[in-house]
């Protein structure tokens, strides 16, 4: 059951995250990507977490205090928040750092999927 509501919840956060604006990226983050997609804003991570990890949504929020990073959206359905990262932080570590959180279950840059050209 916690695996299906995790595809779910990944399934609507990607569609969630299609309806954003997208922002050009520059030619080395789409290089990436696979073909349809685009980086919504290459300072915004999205993390899900469990929601039965009672502590993993406070975690989350204290190191987003600790990067001085800032709290975008908070998806309460899907138990998940965009958090966008301060420029003078690197992503890559700010990832690893949001994933070694217990209880995360994902942590990935916002962007944008086109079905169609």
């Amino acid at each position: 059951m916690t695996a299906i509501r995790r595809t779910l919840s990944l399934a609507c956060l990607a569609m969630l995250s299609a309806c954003t604006s997208p922002q050009p990226a520059p030619a080395a983050e789409q290089s990436e990507l696979p073909a349809n997609q685009t980086v919504a804003d290459n300072r915004v991570l999205i993390i899900f977490y469990d929601a039965s990890a009672a502590q993993a949504p406070q975690q989350v929020l204290q190191a987003v205090h600790e990067m001085q990073a800032e709290v975008v959206y908070r998806y309460e359905n899907l138990h998940g928040f965009a958090v966008r990262i301060p420029p003078r932080q690197d992503m890559r570590q700010a990832m690893e750092r949001f994933r070694r959180i217990p209880g995360v279950l994902g942590v990935q840059r916002d962007q944008t999927v086109q079905l169609h050209k």
